[in-house]
């Protein structure tokens, strides 16, 4: 997840030496045990609709007058939230979190982009809404305090144009490279989220970038939103990680997403019944490329074997 502090201290980047497999070098949170994205494995859950009751919304649904401001970070397309008007509390959050930010994570091509997968299954992009805790003042002082950010995910699938996202896209051209940033018009934040907010899986976890704080209470929405194919190429094609001034080719800044990350001892919960459904049954689920959502086992069953022996390593370090 990409927040204030991303472009701090040392580069960073999705590939290479300098990739997520690296990052608890020069970042030491990246190495936690609680950290994000997760594997959503839905026959894991704990179904607890007491505790986890809707999510109340604060001015998610009013336009002010003031404009967005859409950025390329040379990580993400974010858009900050200028006016800390929108709030969110009640779903068991333990306070009240302001809206600070929201921003993407999208694949090359349909079969992989989000940070969190269900099952397995990885879907084309993922939105963040990020909010921070009231009662510390500001995001800044709230990234690094276990209850300090609360982020809501969304999954994201190929299906009608959305407009709502276009008044978005339309302005891509003018935050291609790196840093650059354009204000844009406000639009209602609700128009921008699924109709049916009830059903979400929650769990606590970490930022998904360097410096990875282990701070944010997550909740990820069961239903997704759609957007056409022709919108995804364009954040595919349009937003670049490199500077505007480094001439040559540009660099493309698809498949911006983290790998999943260990589970460890936490829980996974879920805010109704019938987001506990067996595993099993999503083998049958077709992805952008006709396979089945069974073509992951074999990640998967590197991610246990990888969880396995760091658990292994953690208590042999601490024995001694």
């Amino acid at each position: 997840m990409t927040v204030v502090l991303s472009n701090a201290g040392n580069i960073w980047t999705y590939r290479g030496s300098l990739g997520p497999d690296h990052w608890h070098i020069d970042y030491p949170h990246c190495g936690g045990t609680h950290q994000s994205p997760i594997d959503l494995q839905t026959r894991d859950a704990v179904v607890d609709p007491t505790h986890l009751s809707p999510i109340v919304f604060y001015g998610y649904d009013r336009v002010s007058n003031l404009n967005y401001t859409l950025e390329n970070n040379g990580h993400t397309v974010q858009i900050g939230l200028n006016e800390k008007t929108m709030m969110i509390s009640g779903g068991g959050l333990s306070d009240t979190y302001i809206a600070e930010q929201f921003h993407f994570h999208w694949g090359a091509v349909d079969e992989r982009g989000s940070e969190h997968s269900l099952n397995g299954r990885y879907f084309p992009m993922e939105m963040h809404i990020v909010h921070y805790n009231k009662k510390y003042g500001n995001i800044s002082s709230s990234v690094d305090k276990a209850d300090g950010l609360a982020v809501l995910g969304f999954f994201f699938e190929v299906g009608r144009f959305n407009f709502h996202f276009q008044e978005i896209i339309n302005n891509f051209g003018d935050i291609q490279y790196n840093d650059e940033k354009v204000q844009i018009h406000s639009i209602p934040m609700i128009d921008l989220m699924p109709a049916r907010l009830a059903n979400y899986y929650r769990y606590v976890g970490s930022l998904t970038t360097p410096p990875c704080y282990e701070s944010v209470t997550w909740t990820i929405f069961n239903e997704t939103i759609e957007i056409a194919e022709e919108q995804l190429v364009q954040f595919r094609t349009t937003i670049f990680e490199n500077d505007k001034s480094d001439g040559g080719v540009s660099m493309d800044l698809s498949d911006d997403y983290r790998p999943v990350q260990c589970m460890f001892r936490r829980r996974l919960y879920a805010s109704h019944p019938s987001l506990k459904y067996n595993a099993a049954t999503q083998n049958v689920m077709v992805v952008g490329d006709g396979n089945s959502a069974a073509s992951n086992e074999p990640h998967r069953i590197s991610l246990f074997f990888m969880c396995s022996a760091w658990l292994w390593f953690l208590q042999l370090f601490f024995s001694l």
